[in-house]
C-alpha cells in the first residue's frame, strides 16, 4: 500500500509525462511518419540502383516512391538463346508498381490519422492505447517489406509484360519485389512446349502452372540490390517503434 506522499509523487510524474514529455514526442513521431510517407509517395526522390548477377544480369533500375520508373537490363541465360541477350526496359510512362510500398504507405497513413485525431495526452490509459496502436501500424508497415509469400510471386502471380517496353516475349517472366531494404529481381525463361521438345523433368527443369498452362522453367536467376531510400525508411520506422515502446513502458510504470 502506497503512502499519500508516494501517491502524490506518482501523480506528479504522470502529469509531467502527459503534459511535458509526451506532446513533443508525439510531434516527433508525427514528423517521422510524414518523412516516411513522403519517401513512399515522392515523385522526385529517386534511387538509381545497379542490378547485377555475374554475367547473367547487368543493368540498373530507378526507384521513385512506390514505383520502378526506369530500368535497363541485359539478361543472358544459358538455356534460352544464349547467343542473344534479352533486353528489358521500363519507362516512366509505364512504371512498375511495387504493391508492398503501397501497403506500407497505407499503414503509415493510418498511424498519421491516429496522431492527428488524438486531442491531447490528458489521460494515461488513452495515451498508452495510442502508443500501442501506433506501434501496431508501424510494425505492419515494416512487415510489408518482408519477402512476399508464394501467392504474390511467379508462378501464382502473372508477371505482366506490359510494364516493359517493348513488351517481353511470352516465354520470359520478370518480376520485382521488395525484400527488407533491397529491391529483388527474379527472371524466368519458360518452355510452353517442353513435351513436344522432349525435355525431361528433372531437378534443374521443373514444371509449374502459369497462366493456367503447364510450363517448364528452363532458366531462372534471382538477384537483389540495396536501396538507400528503403534503408532510410527502415531506420525512420524502427525509431518510431522504439519510442512507442519506451514511452508506453514509462507510463505503465507509474502507479497513479
Amino acid at each position: 500500500m502506497h503512502t499519500v506522499d508516494e501517491h502524490n509523487a506518482a501523480v506528479k510524474q504522470r502529469e509531467w509525462l502527459l503534459h511535458d514529455v509526451i506532446p513533443p514526442m508525439l510531434e516527433k513521431i508525427k514528423t517521422q511518419l510524414e518523412k516516411s510517407q513522403n519517401i513512399l509517395i515522392s515523385q522526385t526522390k529517386t534511387d538509381s540502383l545497379p542490378i547485377t548477377q555475374n554475367d547473367t544480369i547487368k543493368g540498373f533500375i530507378t526507384l521513385t516512391g512506390s514505383n520502378i520508373t526506369k530500368a535497363e537490363l541485359q539478361i543472358k541465360l544459358p538455356n534460352y538463346h544464349p547467343d542473344t541477350p534479352i533486353k528489358a526496359t521500363i519507362a516512366n510512362t509505364t512504371p512498375y508498381f511495387l504493391e508492398q510500398a503501397q501497403q506500407a504507405s497505407n499503414y503509415i497513413s493510418l498511424a498519421l490519422n491516429e496522431i492527428q485525431t488524438f486531442i491531447k495526452p490528458s489521460y494515461k490509459q488513452a495515451t498508452i492505447e495510442l502508443m500501442e496502436i501506433l506501434y501496431r501500424y508501424v510494425d505492419r508497415a515494416l512487415h510489408a517489406f518482408d519477402y512476399p509469400n508464394e501467392a504474390s510471386l511467379f508462378p501464382y502471380k502473372v508477371c505482366h509484360p506490359k510494364f516493359f517496353s517493348l513488351p517481353l516475349k511470352q516465354d520470359i517472366a520478370i518480376e520485382f519485389c521488395i525484400h527488407d531494404v533491397f529491391i529483388a529481381c527474379n527472371v524466368y525463361a519458360l518452355d510452353y512446349n517442353y513435351i513436344k521438345h522432349g525435355t525431361k523433368v528433372d531437378s534443374q527443369h521443373t514444371v509449374v502452372t502459369y497462366k493456367d498452362k503447364q510450363v517448364m522453367i528452363m532458366d531462372q536467376v534471382k538477384t537483389q540490390t540495396q536501396s538507400p531510400t528503403l534503408t532510410e525508411l527502415k531506420f525512420l520506422l524502427k525509431s518510431i517503434l522504439e519510442w512507442c515502446q519506451t514511452y508506453k513502458q514509462m507510463l505503465l510504470q507509474i502507479e497513479a
